[in-house]
């Protein structure tokens, strides 16, 4: 782990917040931290490997095809297990109304199953150049997650043979056209927003028993998207409802330009998901800042 990286989690946990952390999600919904790890040039340089990576995809039918079908496989082997989710590989919703988006969910067994059984993506410079951008973007975070867990007395959440949280690493371009009509809940245990090229976009709101429009605001952030430094922001998912830690609920909102993001969600090995009822989301129609 990164020192500096982890002298600035001690902060942010002991210090720059008089109360724990669960207190902190049931307040502001969020932890905002600082990340000396990766600043705007290593993720700009992440986004420019992504870029290429969807013109070549959106030009090169066979080589998505090939990848659509790598992801199936994977999802049918243990190593899927390991994440609790069908969530791999690459999204086109560039042509589907209101979405409008681009996406793709990296994990490192994804990766290694990829370079195993398909040795032939190794030879692809777009492939394999934005597959180790993302691994070195997710190298850090493991630590951070199993802090957080520490944090809140759930030290055994992430116990797998592995010794680390599952992570899936998600990479998103949203289009000038995007719209988001409601907020959501992430089926994670954790959700670290690392970056995006327009912070003000994401809304966020602690849990509540009901919800508003009005509910919901950007993040309070005293750090900035510097070089090499980089605000971010921790969330508690779905998957820690049995501990009565309840999810934030967020939305990006339409900018009507290009953004691109980073996402690294904290899974559960091996878990099965429970159903929850949560506090419904309001539909979200107003007009972008």
């Amino acid at each position: 782990m990164n020192f500096s990286f982890f002298i600035a989690l001690v902060f942010a946990f002991q210090s720059l917040y008089a109360i724990p952390l669960l207190e902190q999600f049931k307040q502001a919904g969020y932890l905002e931290m600082c990340d000396k790890n990766h600043g705007a040039v290593a993720f700009d340089a992440l986004y420019v490997h992504f870029d290429a990576l969807i013109e070549f995809l959106q030009t090169n039918p066979v080589w998505a095809q090939k990848l659509y079908i790598a992801k199936e496989r994977f999802i049918r082997s243990h190593d899927r297990n390991y994440y609790s989710t069908d969530f791999f590989g690459f999204y086109d919703e560039s042509e589907r109304a209101g979405r409008n988006q681009i996406s793709f969910y990296y994990s490192t067994h994804f990766h290694a199953f990829i370079c195993y059984h398909y040795p032939e993506f190794n030879h692809v410079p777009e492939i394999i150049r934005f597959f180790e951008a993302c691994l070195e973007i997710q190298k850090p975070y493991g630590n951070l997650f199993n802090e957080a867990a520490a944090e809140l007395g759930l030290e055994t959440i992430f116990s797998s043979q592995y010794g680390h949280p599952p992570i899936l690493l998600k990479v998103i371009k949203y289009l000038p056209s995007y719209v988001a009509t409601k907020p959501h809940y992430d089926g994670t245990a954790f959700s670290l927003f690392l970056d995006s090229t327009d912070n003000q976009s994401l809304l966020l709101s602690s849990y509540k028993s009901s919800f508003t429009v009005d509910d919901f605001s950007p993040a309070l952030r005293k750090f900035s998207r510097d070089d090499n430094q980089n605000s971010i922001l921790l969330i508690p998912g779905v998957l820690l409802t049995e501990f009565s830690i309840y999810p934030t609920p967020h939305i990006v909102t339409q900018s009507g330009h290009i953004r691109h993001a980073t996402i690294a969600f904290a899974m559960r090995p091996e878990y099965i998901s429970q159903k929850n009822d949560f506090a419904p989301l309001p539909n979200f129609t107003r007009p972008a800042q």
